[in-house]
């Protein structure tokens, strides 16, 4: 990792592998090398293996030998336990912000927005459902974001980070591709044009994606 400031490497480490999760990149199941996550970082295995102990902690990742981990799959409850969560959570930053959000803020969802539909467009895109994935998220930490609380910020990432945004986009994306940018342009509108109803369209949003996961239960 060229560059870094040595002194915080395992929390940079950390926050690399973080990422990954949250959006997808390394899914559910998938096995962590801490040799490979080394040398793809140029780093030591010393930081890496500090870092997955974290993970480990935190209980996202359970340790292998030959060092290897492997990151936690979470049962049907747990995901729908923390999406109605982290739908308290969005609804709260968006309540909270409403009336005073920036026009940098409002730019940066219609920036998403639009690659939104871009990409939709363009179904022939490599890794088509992984970007969509990725805006999704991006869309809805910018949401929460709009709130201006580091607290709620760093729980809506950890909690992202047990259940993240890939594992519930890949079991709803294809029943609500067809309307999947126009849902997060109407939240977008409500936010500039009409702030009372802001909420009930996000709330709708997520309770289209919970029938969709509950269905999945029964």
């Amino acid at each position: 990792m060229k560059g870094i400031d040595n002194r915080s490497l395992p929390e940079r480490v950390y926050e690399y592998i973080l990422e990954k999760i949250v959006t997808g990149e390394i899914k559910y199941g998938d096995n962590i090398s801490i040799k490979e996550i080394a040398v793809e970082l140029d780093v030591s295995t010393m930081p890496v293996r500090e870092a997955v102990k974290r993970l480990e902690f935190e209980q996202v990742v359970y340790v292998k030998p030959r060092s290897s981990c492997s990151v936690r799959t979470p049962s049907p409850k747990m995901i729908q336990q923390a999406y109605d969560l982290r739908e308290v959570l969005e609804l709260t930053a968006l309540t909270k912000s409403l009336g005073h959000v920036s026009a940098e803020a409002i730019e940066g969802l219609r920036d998403i927005v639009d690659r939104m539909r871009s990409l939709q467009k363009d179904n022939s895109a490599t890794d088509h459902e992984k970007k969509a994935i990725a805006l999704d998220h991006e869309f809805h930490s910018a949401i929460c974001a709009l709130a201006g609380n580091e607290f709620l910020d760093s729980f809506y990432r950890q909690l992202s980070l047990h259940v993240n945004m890939a594992l519930i986009h890949e079991r709803t994306f294809r029943k609500l591709e067809a309307h999947w940018p126009d849902v997060h342009a109407e939240i977008l509108r409500c936010i500039e044009e009409d702030p009372g109803q802001a909420a009930d369209v996000l709330r709708r949003h997520f309770s289209n994606v919970t029938d969709i996961l509950q269905g999945e239960e029964t």
